[in-house]
């Protein structure tokens, strides 16, 4: 059976575990693992030994963490795991992007496979299976990694799939997404396509230089470079992205 399937990768990963130390490493990993959570429980959350976590408990939704992906996907492909794939993806995309640290991504309708195994042996060892494998995952890192900014894009076969249901994309997506040109590397784009929001509503200008502030920092922040045309191309289609929210007013 297909499900719905929200894929992300974080970028500048590489330089973020090449200039820091493993211990810092593994601080800003937990962040992520915290802000991962915070998407699957919809920001609720519970009393823990320090402070409070996030509230998984009603959480349909699965999620593996690889290295710098992060997969969303459903159990089914029923309507009430369409509508909490896109809650749990739509915070976590605006989350990263516009806070802590920024991805790519693509939502898909496709096949998954997920397989889990632990054994550990008494000599220490361990051998685990944590596996997601299937032609939808694989279309999703496709349609991320073709992606030339800091956003995340509807594939074809999730809004074919709305249309199928008698769905108008247009007001089913409403608030999560909008059309635009996404930027795409070597490619020329001249349609607009379905993408996540990363801002509920417009900005004025001082809102609009905020966040952009706070995209320009995120791109930055642990030792990550932006001095390289690649990732100053990426930063640029970002915020030329979230300009498309100004709303002309000071």
């Amino acid at each position: 059976m297909n499900r719905f399937i929200a894929y992300f990768d974080y970028l500048g990963f590489k330089k973020f575990i090449e200039n820091n130390t493993l211990d810092y490493q593994k601080r800003i990993v937990v962040n992520n693992f915290r802000d991962i959570e915070n998407a699957l429980g919809k920001g609720k959350t519970k009393p823990a030994k320090y402070g409070v976590i996030a509230d998984l408990s009603e959480s349909k939704i699965n999620c593996i963490n690889f290295s710098d992906t992060v997969v969303f996907w459903t159990n089914d492909d029923s309507i009430d795991s369409l509508i909490e794939i896109l809650e749990v993806a739509h915070k976590f995309n605006w989350q990263a992007i516009d806070f802590f640290f920024p991805v790519r991504g693509a939502i898909v309708y496709g096949e998954i496979v997920y397989i889990d195994f632990k054994q550990k042996n008494s000599a220490g060892g361990v051998y685990n299976i944590n596996s997601v494998f299937g032609k939808g995952l694989v279309k999703a890192h496709e349609k991320a990694e073709m992606q030339h900014w800091a956003g995340t894009v509807f594939d074809e076969s999730f809004i074919n799939e709305l249309v199928s249901r008698g769905y108008n994309p247009a007001d089913f997506l409403e608030p999560f997404a909008k059309k635009y040109k996404v930027p795409y590397k070597n490619k020329e784009n001249n349609k607009k396509e379905y993408v996540m929001n990363i801002i509920q509503g417009t900005l004025n200008s001082v809102a609009l230089k905020n966040y952009g502030d706070g995209i320009k920092s995120n791109f930055s922040s642990y030792n990550k470079s932006i001095d390289n045309k690649d990732v100053q191309e990426k930063l640029s289609n970002t915020l030329k992205f979230l300009e498309s929210y100004y709303n002309g007013e000071e």
